[in-house]
């Protein structure tokens, strides 16, 4: 079990970030682990990682306009350097975020960054692990959360906190007769892969309370294991954008490709996943190539997959469904659920 103090302050990333925050943020978060052993060749190959759960409780600055924010996250806890009396680590997690103190026309109409009481959420922690005895550690480090709704509901700038971090880690059994796995991982089954993936999303455009608008893409991509936990990837996206589209024909843009094409984004990535058995966690980078209504930024991508048992001759085919987070500099563009297959 751990237990962790958390001192920040909201980031304004944005001209459009209304009001500019003035106060600090108080955060309080407890977390529970469970720290492999090597029964599997990926904890291994990723030095015994811990898996678990946090909740984390935001008192935030400026509280009138942007209150409290409840979130639960799992979490993932990846060792870099381990020694018999300090560990260094670096923890991703990634889930819900409960803000009853959001935008409101009337009742809160300066929070002009956070649309709704549920939104997705993601942090990530560097930290370092201090052992003065076997069942009790300090701990202390940096860490930065990031909250939003994905554009399902305006406004939708999200919050970010970067933050230090203070605490302790507790075990409530200690046992000797534990032991590490020492086993070589084995290499991967195959070098090279190609994955095509469907996946929709919906989003608001430019009206509060508007309409929800679907987005479609279709992803080709290629990738090159460099491990079993490891793979790169390049590839590229086609998406269709029903609200850009709705937005050329009801405001009569005249552009020199025909209004159909308004709706069409081409774009390019590369990216990297890390597989966590079954679960592949994944960051992709990307630009658009073909824009209609106006430039887009270069956008990031940051998603989850849950791959299915290997189906074929060579047991190399899988289906998988997923879903992730794009963005354009810090601000959520849409939240995705996709299926797809890798062979």
């Amino acid at each position: 079990m751990e237990a962790d103090y958390l001192f920040g302050k909201i980031l304004k990333h944005n001209k459009k970030f209304e009001p500019t925050p003035t106060q600090f943020t108080h955060g309080f978060e407890v977390s529970w682990y469970k720290q492999t052993l090597g029964e599997k060749a990926w904890q291994r190959k990723l030095k015994y990682p811990e898996l678990g759960a946090t909740f984390l409780f935001f008192r935030h600055g400026d509280n009138e306009v942007f209150g409290n924010a409840y979130l639960l996250m799992g979490v993932a806890k990846f060792w870099i350097v381990r020694s018999r009396h300090v560990d260094f680590y670096v923890r991703a997690g990634s889930g819900i975020a409960i803000v009853p103190r959001h935008f409101d026309l009337i009742d809160n109409p300066k929070n002009k960054v956070i649309g709704s009481t549920l939104n997705s959420s993601a942090q990530l922690k560097l930290g370092i692990d201090i052992k003065p005895v076997n069942n009790f550690h300090i701990i202390a480090g940096v860490c930065f959360t990031h909250y939003s709704n994905s554009a399902v509901q305006l406004p939708n700038l999200g919050i970010n906190t970067p933050a230090v971090f203070f605490g302790v880690r507790y075990f409530p059994v200690t046992n000797n007769k534990f032991s590490y796995n020492r086993a070589k991982w084995n290499k991967p089954d195959k070098k090279n892969e190609v994955m095509l993936k469907l996946g929709m999303g919906f989003r608001e455009k430019q009206t509060y309370n508007g309409p929800k608008y679907p987005m479609y893409s279709f992803t080709a991509n290629y990738a090159r294991y460099t491990s079993i936990v490891n793979k790169v990837l390049a590839g590229v996206t086609f998406d269709w954008d029903q609200a850009e589209y709705e937005y050329v024909v009801i405001q009569e843009i005249e552009t020199k490709y025909k209004r159909g094409a308004s709706g069409l984004r081409f774009s390019m990535f590369v990216g990297d996943e890390v597989l966590i058995g079954r679960i592949g966690l994944y960051f992709i980078a990307g630009f658009d190539l073909f824009p209609i209504v106006k430039p887009y930024f270069p956008y990031t991508k940051i998603g989850a997959n849950y791959y299915f048992v290997n189906v074929g001759k060579k047991k190399y085919t899988k289906f998988f469904i997923g879903s992730n987070l794009k963005s354009n500099l810090f601000v959520a563009q849409y939240y995705e659920v996709a299926t797809g297959i890798a062979f």
